[in-house]
């Protein structure tokens, strides 16, 4: 045993002194790594990998996307628009139908209607199931999205029932076309500091007795955009469900929607929404080439600017956008907290459709990318420690990790794994602190020592 012991050792002192560093901090970094995947699900490290995805939505708000992403306008019942029509406490039936009126031959991509209807009269609501029933007969009116609300659990259930509506015998009795009416949950998750981070991408609901899946606004959207609407609905038919009360469901399907698989079963990170549109920038929402012109990404006009007129609206306005109708007004009760800050319930399902078109979701990187980006960074430390100053070698790593590690790694992978990368560089950092430290000390104790008896002499 000695002599094995006597050989490693002496094997490691012939390597190089780049290679033993190398190894030895190899060693290191991969104990970080394995700690890290085995307390992946503790509070702390989740709570920061949330706060390093807060803080690349903030730095990169407003910052552009991807060419070919499907813009959007919000028309917006502000506070200004509500107090115009009379401060009323539900929006009237009417002013919808105004608004609809003229997105029929608007040639938007899509219109999401982003209010309540099931508490209301068909008497009420009359001037809207006029319009919608236009909607419907119309050949090439854009596809609709209407906003499917769910009731408390009751009973022994522990789900709630979809909310019906007095529209619903009116488009039961239509032609489904590319343009019919689909219903869709709005709904997202309130983290423990009460901000909106997370969707959800199908609402377990109970109809009948059983259990059945009800569509995201935002996963509507997808399919719609792919051209899989009746796949979405056909591969949601196929899940078993389950009785309301039964204490355990069967797993959440994987969707497949054109070039995009959805795991519905996966864990809160593949849910969390990146934010890319703030409530209010100073300079705008960035601009991006739309129709052949630069154009925002986002235009937000008041309702009560397009009554009145019973004009199309223009191009620039709604074709080819996906337009959103909702409310942001102060007793609208749809305003909540983001990374972003203060948002209307409107703009968030536009940050959900925009983050599920343009990144899907959020997945940290494969295993063998953590450890070939960590052997490598930890392959340039090991260089900085050997061949700088003591001085700028132990500065330097931290400098890297704090410029160009976190930022590059969470917009590479855009899941808020920069403690993959940079908690193995700061635990080889301070463990070569730590040893320097213990070395001085060392030497300076020999130093004593040998003064100490050259005074005894």
């Amino acid at each position: 045993m000695s002599r094995t012991a006597a050989a490693l050792q002496r094997r490691w002192h012939a390597l190089s002194p780049l290679s033993r560093q190398f190894s030895g901090n190899l060693l290191i970094a991969m104990l970080v790594l394995l700690a890290l995947h085995l307390f992946q699900s503790h509070p702390l490290l989740a709570r920061q990998q949330s706060a390093g995805l807060d803080w690349l939505m903030r730095i990169t708000a407003n910052t552009g996307t991807a060419e070919h992403a499907t813009p959007y306008l919000l028309i917006d019942l502000d506070t200004p628009s509500w107090q115009a029509l009379g401060e009323p406490l539900l929006t009237p039936a009417d002013t919808l139908a105004q608004v609809l009126s003229r997105l029929i031959d608007s040639q938007a991509r899509q219109v999401v209607v982003d209010f309540d209807f099931s508490r209301r009269s068909l008497r009420d609501l009359a001037p809207l199931a006029a319009v919608l029933a236009r909607w419907q007969a119309t050949e090439h009116a854009p596809p609709l999205t209407l906003m499917r609300t769910v009731s408390p659990p009751r009973g022994a259930a522990h789900y709630g029932m979809p909310r019906d509506t007095v529209l619903d015998d009116l488009f039961r009795d239509l032609p489904a076309g590319g343009n019919a009416v689909t219903w869709a949950a709005p709904f997202f998750a309130l983290d423990a500091d009460h901000r909106v981070r997370h969707w959800r991408l199908v609402e377990i609901i109970c109809q009948g007795g059983r259990t059945a899946l009800l569509p995201s606004v935002q996963l509507v959207s997808l399919a719609r955009q792919q051209s899989q609407l009746a796949a979405l609905h056909t591969q949601l038919a196929a899940w078993p469900g389950a009785a309301c009360d039964a204490a355990r469901q069967p797993a959440l399907p994987t969707l497949v929607l054109g070039a995009q698989t959805l795991h519905l079963a996966d864990d809160k990170l593949s849910e969390r929404i990146l934010y890319t549109l703030p409530a209010a920038p100073d300079d705008g929402w960035f601009r991006h080439d739309h129709l052949g012109q630069q154009s925002p990404f986002l235009i937000r006009i008041p309702l009560q600017s397009l009554l009145g007129d019973t004009a199309p609206l223009g191009d620039h306005l709604a074709r080819a956008r996906t337009v959103v109708i909702g409310a942001s007004h102060v007793e609208s009760g749809d305003l909540h907290v983001t990374p972003l800050g203060e948002m209307p319930g409107p703009l968030i399902l536009i940050n959900a459709m925009h983050s599920l078109e343009r990144f899907g979701q959020a997945r940290p990187p494969a295993w063998w990318q953590t450890l070939l980006v960590t052997t490598l960074l930890v392959l340039v430390l090991s260089a900085c420690l050997v061949y700088l100053p003591p001085m700028m070698a132990n500065v330097l790593p931290l400098l890297v990790v704090v410029a160009i590690i976190v930022p590059l790694s969470m917009l590479w992978f855009r899941a808020g794994v920069w403690l993959d990368f940079a908690l193995p560089l700061v635990a080889v950092t301070l463990f070569r602190w730590v040893s320097r430290v213990r070395h001085l000390q060392k030497q300076h104790r020999l130093k004593s020592s040998r003064s100490a008896s050259t005074l005894a002499k």
